[in-house]
């Protein structure tokens, strides 16, 4: 990889870095959204086209949502859906469980099999 391509990957991480932190000056905002540009330009010299899809062209939205949404950790679904997962191991009914062996055994005895 040449250096023009490692550094444009180093400042799209940075730029990642500074989106996701817990903590955001709206004073950066202007800055960043020229980082974000300037990186993406470094970026389409050095890599292959099929490198920027839609996901690439989000990270120019997602800093202009940084203004009107804040922090971009508050918005996250991965806690939320962390938590699904523990209520739903703790609410089942036990009183009609169905099995797909139960199904299949009463198909089979419908058919007289």
């Amino acid at each position: 990889m040449n250096g023009y391509a490692r550094l444009g990957l180093m400042r799209f991480s940075r730029v990642f870095h500074n989106i996701c932190g817990k903590v955001w000056d709206p004073v950066d905002l202007p800055t960043l959204r020229e980082d974000v540009a300037t990186t993406f330009s470094i970026l389409e010299r050095d890599l292959l086209e099929a490198f920027f899809n839609v996901m690439m062209h989000m990270t120019l939205h997602v800093v202009e949502k940084l203004d009107i949404c804040g922090p971009i950790h508050s918005r996250w679904m991965y806690p939320i859906k962390r938590a699904f997962k523990t209520f739903k191991r703790h609410v089942h009914n036990r009183a009609k469980r169905k099995h797909p062996w139960q199904k299949v055994t009463f198909v089979m005895r419908r058919l007289g099999l």
